[in-house]
């Protein structure tokens, strides 16, 4: 008779015990934003980041936070123990980001170890749409895109061209870009840019060049190692040629044969876009090198250039540099890589030197039209 009870009783602590240690494994996270001022009528804050309740970074499917007064914004959820978030503020848009500094810098994702019950309060200073100009055209967000041959995460933004959704049968041309956060948006703390959405959309609609879809590539910690002839280089080109571009592919209307996909970059950006080419000519067949860092190379690409300039039979390839600042050390390598590739008549090759530029965005945002339409201009269009 006493055996069923005691079985019961077994049943019911442990399903107890289970209860409490499954609770036990709960921790709470509150987020109170406090914004810079007055949230305008019919905005509201969204925090977008790694969970499922942020919608994993993409923003039309996060919760938005519970408003309490104008100014004053909160969200409370329960996670495992251990797990860590990362996260950012916006006022319902990625063009609506929070800032926490002067400069007009984006932010890095807010980052928290779930240890314990932990309560953060956020204080903006200001929402990049504000502080910032918006970027000309349409543009797509991938935040902390992953992959297992690189270090760190990093972002990347699709940039698409003014008749991407008038022509939904259309497919275009792919640019990939480097330092992809100072190319839309001066992001990188310096208030300077490329200008590169301005700049595109202006050829594109003067009939100077064919349309075409930009990617932008931010860097990371890691930007002199990726961006030069290192292993670590090798496994970032490699992390675009086999893995970004099938995304970029899959998720957009593109031209995906050689002949329609580029690169572009500037100083240790145009090394990198050298090596892109070089090392994967089946995937890109052109490339614009600005400023390139040919000078700090750590794989040796000028005397690899030397001995093989025919793995760039077929490609198309614009150099130049400046002759002030940074440029003025960078120079001769520069014009030791024109002289070698104009020796090989396979090689589509435009080189120019700029003797009273320096090494800065605002100086290669300035030439920017001469590689563009070099790449992509149509039969017979001409720079005014």
């Amino acid at each position: 008779m006493n055996k069923p009870i005691t079985f019961t009783m077994h049943l019911l602590l442990g399903f107890i015990f289970y209860s409490n240690f499954s609770l036990a494994q709960e921790v709470k996270l509150s987020i109170k934003v406090i914004a810079p001022f007055k949230t305008a009528e019919g905005d509201s804050l969204v925090i977008i980041g790694d969970q499922p309740v942020w919608g994993n970074w993409m923003y039309p499917r996060s919760k938005k936070m519970e408003k309490l007064n104008d100014s004053t914004w909160v969200q409370q959820l329960s996670l495992p123990k251990n797990t860590k978030v990362n996260f950012k503020v916006t006022r319902g848009s990625y063009y609506r980001e929070a800032l926490y500094n002067q400069s007009g810098q984006i932010p890095a994702a807010t980052s928290l170890t779930l240890l314990k019950d932990t309560a953060i309060t956020l204080r903006p200073t200001s929402w990049n749409d504000i502080y910032q100009r918006s970027i000309t055209g349409t543009v797509r967000y991938y935040h902390n895109f992953s992959s297992p041959l690189l270090k760190y995460t990093r972002n990347v933004v699709v940039w698409l061209p003014p008749s991407y959704f008038k022509q939904p049968a259309k497919k275009y041309p792919v640019l990939y870009a480097h330092d992809g956060q100072n190319i839309f948006d001066h992001t990188n703390g310096a208030g300077e840019e490329w200008h590169m959405d301005e700049v595109a959309d202006s050829l594109m609609k003067k009939g100077k060049t064919d349309e075409f879809i930009i990617v932008g590539i931010a860097n990371t910690k890691d930007r002199w190692v990726e961006y030069s002839g290192t292993p670590e280089g090798m496994n970032y080109i490699k992390f675009i040629a086999t893995e970004l571009k099938p995304f970029i592919d899959k998720n957009f209307r593109t031209l995906k044969d050689k002949a329609n996909t580029a690169a572009i970059g500037s100083s240790m950006g145009g090394l990198i876009s050298f090596y892109m080419v070089w090392y994967y000519p089946e995937i890109f067949s052109k490339a614009a090198c600005l400023s390139s860092g040919f000078y700090f190379d750590d794989g040796h690409i000028l005397e690899k250039a030397v001995k093989n300039s025919s793995r760039l039979n077929g490609s198309k390839l614009y150099l130049d540099c400046g002759g002030q600042d940074l440029d003025k050390d960078f120079l001769p390598a520069n014009e030791q890589m024109n002289k070698i590739l104009s020796e090989n008549n396979a090689i589509k090759l435009k080189y120019q030197y700029f003797p009273n530029d320096k090494h800065n965005e605002q100086a290669w945002s300035k030439r920017l039209s001469i590689p563009l339409v070099f790449l992509f201009g149509k039969t017979g269009s001409f720079l005014n």
